[in-house]
Parts: structure tokens; sequence; C-alpha cells
């Protein structure tokens, strides 16, 4: 009897000198602004937020120039670590039927769009000349040369083509604040206006920032 008195009394004592430790907060992650994550389809065209699946381009070769023209995970929005992303595709008939992809990404807020756009140009210029074998997601496969690169006219903006023959791929990257969106068109004569949408494009962005500032 005594015994179990001395045990109990130590069992108070050890349940007296217990302290309870409150885990500590959670730490924000990486600011995502002034667009945020949740706003990322809105950087679609209302055209590629309606559109369905195209055969997009899956692998390019030489693998050191696959920014130029891969879609699938595109080498210029997902190297720089989108906090979000999202794309699209529509069809245009101008005369001739196009194929238009859109792929989007949102960024932290230490994104650097002209370091972006320095990178993808660096990419660019570092496969002048070179022949690009593209296959597409239904497994279809052609060459492709890189044509020489045109100027934007406007430093938010960076432009390239790539063609077969008969076939013509226009390309344009669009970063500004903490986003990026790419574009690619292609038809088999000529392309497509693809500066008048990247403007459209930076003005989309430019909106979405303006509007959460």
């Amino acid at each position: 009897m005594g015994n179990r008195g001395l045990v109990v009394s130590f069992a108070f004592v050890l349940a007296g000198c217990t302290q309870v430790v409150d885990a500590p907060p959670p730490r924000p992650g990486p600011l995502v602004a002034p667009i945020a994550a949740g706003q990322v389809g809105d950087l679609l065209s209302k055209d590629a937020q309606q559109g369905g699946d195209g055969n997009l381009f899956v692998t390019v070769e030489p693998d050191h120039c696959s920014g130029v023209a891969r879609e699938v995970d595109a080498p210029f929005i997902f190297d720089q670590k989108p906090a979000a992303h999202d794309g699209g595709h529509w069809d245009a008939d101008v005369g001739r039927q196009v194929y238009i992809e859109e792929i989007v990404g949102v960024y932290h807020a230490d994104f650097n769009p002209a370091a972006a756009l320095a990178a993808a140009k660096h990419t660019i210029q570092s496969c002048q000349g070179d022949s690009l074998t593209i296959t597409t997601i239904d497994g279809d496969v052609d060459v492709y040369r890189l044509q020489p690169q045109v100027g934007s006219g406007s430093p938010d903006i960076l432009a390239w083509s790539f063609t077969a023959p008969g076939w013509a791929c226009d390309n344009a990257l669009v970063a500004a604040h903490n986003a990026a969106i790419e574009l690619t068109t292609c038809s088999q004569v000529n392309g497509y206006d693809v500066l008048s949408l990247a403007k459209d494009a930076l003005k989309r962005i430019e909106a979405l920032a303006n509007t959460t500032a």
C-alpha cells in the first residue's frame, strides 16, 4: 500500500512538470505577385479557354533546341519554375487553317522577365542554322529549319519562326511582371500574325498585374 502511494505521488509530480510546446506556425511560401497563381487561366485568350486539345509538339532534336519548338512542358515556360501553369489550343480560319497553342505561367514575385527573355533568345540564337526534328503527340515526325530571328518591336516580346516545306510555325514569348505566355501558330501556307496575338497577351498580363497591384 505504501509503495503504491509513492508511485502515484511520483506520477503526479511528473505530470506537473510536463510542458506543452505548441508547434511553430508553418512558414508562408514565396509570394506569388502581383498576379496570383489562381489567376493563371485568365492569361489565356478567350479562344484558348474555350478550345480543346491540339497535336502538340512533344520532342525536339537536338535537345538543346527544345525550347524553340516543344509545346509539352515548354522549356521557355517551365525552366523558370512557374508557381502555376495552364494551356489551351484553338484554330483560326483565315482562308487557311491555322493551329494555335497558348502556354502560360505565373511565377513568384522575384521572377525576372527580362532574364527569362534573354535566356530564350540565347537558345534561339544558338540553334540558328540547325535542322529541328520534331515529333508530335500523335507520332508525326517532321524536319524544320529555324529562320533568322526578327524583331518584335517590344522589349517584352520575343519572336521567332521555323519552317518545313509547305509549313510554317511562327512563335512568340511574352514576359512581364510575374507572368509569361508562349504562343505557337502553325499553318500550311505562311504562319499567322503572331505578333498581334503577343500584343494582346501582353495586355492581359498588364491588366491582371494592375488590377491586383
